[in-house]
């Protein structure tokens, strides 16, 4: 038990190392591309054919690959035809002076080479995109982005020539993005776009239209898929509108059967004694409408610290680090079930008398086997009429809806994919709509109530006791017939912990007899226990690609 604390506080000074070491630059690889030009040429059928030409200059660093990645969204396809370096062709391959090119979406080219440092080298690279003039109304649309969206290198200047076969309709239309200068030159037959000091993801996108027939005879095979697909819109919208009516007379349903507590507001106001009699963890579950958690828990150990069943010592401080441990003692004089459960699960089995336990072990073994403290929070709820059987029923149906629609929407995303290929996004909205009824489901169990009007009625007291002591925790109102101390397992039970333990270190409350500091109170040692020990737990850019047309990409060197 006591190796762990320093465990602990080598895992974080660890931590701090590792976090030095990474804020230490590694051997930086510093480039820059002198030219990236592009000619592009519409060839028969809407293809494009593409020539790339990029002058990369290696400063620091080693160099053994560069590699551009080019999409294949918006195409029939993309086939690369040859790369070289340096003017010499390079054969396809794995190895150095040789180019792979990895088929997919996008298809990967990358060359290969023996490392390289303070040179200077030509890459170009020729590929074709299929299917690319597109059919829009009555036009043909050639729209297509001519440098990488994604490249972290800057780029001296550009000239991107696009070349084709008959006049087109109007000036051609050139966007830029991340562009110092640019400089624009149609024709009828070109255009040509000139352009300097290209930073971080800058791009350059061309759409130039044509007249209907005039490239193309027919819509590329991408784009007649598209059509095939949102045909069926309406047939997918309609099954998940259904899906969504059906969810939404499910839940109406299961509400039905919900019998609804009545409204109380108490409102905000001083209180000179808490509401009633309920000990503090309990008061705490009720505050949070039934909801048993971490700092639930917690509160019952501090309510068993000020009743002497057990104690808590500081240790002393190890790697600057405050350490605490909790001793259980024997005492007489009953528990409550979920007393005598919480002192099972922070002490192990084996502890003798005046065992120690660090504080963040017997919050780690409590929140392991919460649902054993959980449970007997319940059953003495339930026994004493706070809690609703018929209320945590119908929530209890709610959970499981929830659960099962979304294992559900989760199992249909599987032949959603499958029909991706004919139907394209479309079959996703299916699982979205059983999703929606599940969230339906699930924010219906979040909202409904398992406690008795009873318990609605004392949780409301406990809310705006709650209140009053946060009030007292930012001095706005001022503390009566008690002291901080007393007060703190209900302000641990609300989760007020860390208020709390600042109100306790600025009025230098007396430390409690059954707390022990290395020191004296006023190094904070009692505030600091506070904080660590009765803490809630967990639970409490601009786009590159140029909007839908095909091209762009990603492209760089390591």
């Amino acid at each position: 038990m006591g190796v762990q604390p320093y465990d602990r506080s080598m895992r974080s000074l660890l931590a701090t190392l590792l976090l030095v070491l990474s804020a230490v630059p590694a051997a930086a690889k510093t480039y820059f591309v002198e030219r990236f030009d592009a000619r592009i040429r519409v060839v028969a059928g809407g293809a494009i054919e593409v020539t790339e030409t990029a002058i990369f200059h290696f400063q620091d660093g080693s160099f053994d690959h560069v590699f551009r990645d080019i999409p294949t969204h918006r195409t029939d396809g993309v086939d690369v035809l040859s790369a070289a370096m340096d003017g010499q062709p390079l054969p396809f391959g794995t190895g150095a002076g040789e180019v792979e090119v990895r088929r997919g979406s996008p298809i990967k080219v990358r060359w290969r080479f023996t490392p390289q440092s303070g040179t200077r080298h030509v890459f170009t690279l020729t590929y074709v995109a299929r299917g690319v003039v597109r059919r829009d109304a009555d036009r043909d649309v050639l729209e297509w982005i001519a440098l990488p969206t994604k490249h972290d290198y800057r780029i001296g200047s550009s000239d991107i020539v696009l070349e084709y076969p008959s006049a087109p309709i109007g000036v051609p239309v050139v966007s830029v993005s991340h562009v110092g200068e640019h400089s624009v030159e149609p024709s009828s037959t070109r255009v040509q776009v000139n352009s300097t000091n290209v930073r971080k993801d800058g791009w350059i996108k061309a759409r130039v239209d044509f007249a209907s027939g005039t490239v193309i005879a027919a819509s590329p095979l991408w784009q007649q898929r598209r059509a095939y697909a949102d045909s069926f819109a309406p047939q997918w919208l309609i099954a998940a509108g259904v899906i969504v009516a059906a969810g939404v007379v499910l839940l109406f349903g299961l509400r039905q059967r919900y019998d609804s507590p009545p409204q109380i507001d108490i409102g905000s106001r001083a209180y000179a004694a808490p509401p009633d009699t309920l000990r503090p963890a309990l008061a705490g579950v009720l505050a949070s409408r039934g909801r048993v958690s971490l700092h639930h828990a917690m509160a019952t150990l501090f309510g068993l610290a000020d009743r002497g069943v057990v104690t808590v010592e500081e240790e002393p401080r190890r790697w600057g680090q405050r350490r605490f441990n909790v001793h259980r003692r024997q005492r007489e004089g009953p528990l409550k079930p979920e007393e005598q459960e919480l002192l099972v699960l922070a002490f192990p089995a084996d502890a003798g008398a005046d065992a120690g336990v660090p504080v963040a072990t017997v919050r780690n073994r409590i929140a392991r086997h919460m649902r054993k403290y959980r449970d007997r929070v319940r059953d003495e709820l339930r026994g004493m009429g706070l809690l609703d059987d018929d209320r945590e029923r119908v929530r209890r149906l709610f959970r499981t809806w929830a659960v099962g629609l979304f294992v559900l929407a989760i199992a249909t995303i599987i032949p959603a994919v499958f029909l991706t290929r004919t139907f394209e996004g479309w079959p996703f909205v299916v699982p979205g709509a059983i999703a929606i009824v599940g969230l339906g489901a699930l924010i219906g169990y979040g909202v409904l109530t398992p406690l008795s009007n009873e318990g609605v009625r004392r949780a409301a007291e406990w809310r705006a006791y709650a209140r009053h002591l946060k009030d007292v925790a930012r001095d706005r109102t001022a503390l009566t017939n008690s002291t901080p101390v007393a007060l703190l397992p209900f302000a641990v039970a609300l989760g007020l912990a860390g208020s709390w333990s600042k109100f306790v270190k600025h009025h230098h409350a007396a430390l409690p007899a059954w707390f022990h500091a290395v020191g004296s109170h006023d190094d904070g040692a009692f505030p600091a226990f506070i904080a660590a020990g009765g803490a809630a737990d967990a639970s409490g850019a601009s786009g590159g690609g140029g909007g839908g047309a095909a091209g762009g990409g990603a492209s760089g060197a390591g």
